[in-house]
């Protein structure tokens, strides 16, 4: 299942639970659509929980986003704070970041805001609430 949120203002949830059938891939599509058109940037909250099997079609149209949108993303997201409860990849097992963390990987590095990592949806909502302000220069 995947489902978009407004929690605040300034607060836009992602879940992605279980397996993704097609029209959670393109909800998926049309929420990153719907965040590239805000005028004011947000905290996104992206929870992920089960088995996450997201089609290869929707995880390469949501990579052609990430290229087109790339320089823009200042603009419509202030931060990212991923979420993983109970996430598995389809063998049962928690999955662990280990070295792998998501405020060091590759994909944290390229953006223009923060990434954090927390375990729980309300250690995730506390830190979006609390999240400091950034001056425009």
């Amino acid at each position: 299942m995947f489902r978009a949120s407004n929690l605040a203002d300034d607060i836009v949830l992602f879940e992605m639970i279980d397996r993704q059938s097609d029209v959670d891939g393109q909800a998926y599509l049309t929420a990153l659509d719907d965040l590239a058109a805000r005028s004011d940037p947000v905290i996104l909250i992206f929870l992920v929980s089960g088995f996450v099997d997201q089609d290869h079609e929707i995880r390469k149209q949501a990579a052609i986003w990430f290229k087109r949108n790339r320089d823009r993303l200042g603009h419509f997201a202030k931060g990212l704070i991923r979420v993983d409860e109970g996430h598995h990849h389809g063998d049962g097992n928690v999955h662990s970041h280990g070295s792998d963390d998501p405020e060091h990987s590759n994909f944290a590095r390229m953006l223009p805001f923060p990434v954090r990592h927390v375990v729980t949806r309300d250690d995730a909502f506390a830190l979006a609430r609390d999240w400091p302000s950034v001056s425009a220069d």
